[in-house]
């Protein structure tokens, strides 16, 4: 077994903004240069949650009326509401194994900037 850790930043450009960084975790696993295992990602942010799913459109409203609700109902802070701080992904052939559609994306449930994503692999 083998592990190595990388770490890169992305740019939230706004609340409630999704950043798709599934090629970003791709290019990790193409450099640690394994064939199968799999990666941790950490989004070491507050409010900066990951979520799987599908890039559509739809998605952002939806999530932002849920969480509007959540919020408006109970007062409570969107932060652990929706998504998880790290998601462990498995990898194939060196390739990120995910459904059809399905895209890593960051969520920022604050205010824009910079946030840091964290990776770790652990395969063969």
């Amino acid at each position: 077994m083998n592990t190595q850790r990388a770490e890169f930043t992305v740019e939230a450009g706004a609340e409630f903004g999704f950043v798709d960084i599934t090629d970003e975790i791709q290019n990790v696993i193409d450099g640690a240069n394994l064939a199968q295992g799999q990666a941790t990602v950490f989004s070491p942010t507050a409010g900066c949650p990951l979520v799987i799913n599908e890039r559509e459109s739809g998605l952002l409203v939806d999530i932002r009326n849920v969480v509007e609700r959540l919020v408006d109902s109970s007062g409570a802070d969107p932060k652990g509401m929706i998504g998880s701080p790290s998601v462990v992904l498995p990898f194939v052939d060196g390739k990120l194994r995910l459904g059809t559609w399905q895209r890593v994306l960051l969520l920022e449930l604050k205010a824009p900037g910079p946030r840091p994503v964290v990776v770790q692999i652990v395969g063969e």
